[in-house]
């Protein structure tokens, strides 16, 4: 099993990106092309995900693969475990730094599955914003194109050191965006180490929450609004092996 995150798409949500004030990125046409890209509950590593870019000083919304294959991969040696990408690794890693420095993008979610140690079990946490927000995962793209010549996008969220308010569930969370943030983030001409690590901090402790859910969500077969509904922490857990979202199972 690995990591899991839910994006609900709501029509009309209009989003505040790059600090030009409140904009459209294209997200309704995309998911009206890609219905397959709407409301998911249980959202997984090689899955297409919504995504928002810079293109010519504006954002827009892209489909991507959620897994980043560097544009040097080989088709038959794709590297495995590249949904996430550690924040002190990306200006040292060669299968980061590239993409840090010159492709950034930003990823809705509602919120994120974490798997939390409690005597020998794992409980499933789902962390959202207490306000309901939408919360906007720093991440990295690549372009590969596959041995029939077709380009593939793909990318990682980018993760950073858990928060107090995270750290009794994982040591690790992803760097949230906020508006401010967004702009500096996206913007083409920024590439320097010194200017973008300094934004990829962990949330305040205040603005999350956890739920426990059900272990439904440890199959990905599993995707329905019941995933993200409350259940009693007691309740009986087996995690079969359950990979949270920001482990790290190879270092890159």
């Amino acid at each position: 099993m690995c990591g899991a995150f839910v994006y609900v798409y709501v029509g009309g949500v209009r989003y505040q990106l790059m600090g030009s004030g409140v904009e459209r990125a294209g997200i309704a046409e995309l998911i009206a092309s890609r219905p397959d890209l709407g409301s998911r509950f249980n959202i997984r590593p090689t899955q297409d995900i919504v995504t928002i870019v810079n293109e010519d000083g504006r954002p827009v919304a892209k489909p991507m693969r959620w897994g980043l294959i560097p544009s040097w991969a080989k088709p038959d040696k794709l590297p495995r475990s590249t949904f996430n990408a550690r924040e002190d690794r990306l200006s040292e890693s060669g299968m980061w730094r590239g993409p840090f420095a010159r492709s950034r993008a930003v990823v809705p979610a509602n919120g994120f599955f974490e798997w939390k140690k409690t005597d020998g079990s794992k409980q499933p946490m789902y962390i959202t914003p207490k306000e309901g927000e939408i919360l906007r995962f720093a991440a990295i793209y690549d372009t590969w194109i596959n041995e029939h010549g077709e380009t593939v996008d793909s990318c990682a969220i980018v993760t950073t050191a858990a928060n107090d308010f995270m750290s009794s569930i994982h040591d690790r969370m992803p760097a949230i965006l906020d508006e401010e943030s967004i702009a500096l983030w996206l913007d083409p001409n920024t590439s320097k180490d010194e200017n973008l690590q300094p934004i990829l901090m962990p949330e305040s402790n205040d603005q999350l929450q956890a739920i426990p859910v059900s272990t439904r969500v440890n199959s990905d077969k599993n995707d329905d609004a019941g995933l993200i509904l409350e259940v009693a922490a007691d309740q009986p857990t087996d995690a079969n092996g359950q990979l949270g979202l920001f482990d790290t199972p190879n270092d890159h």
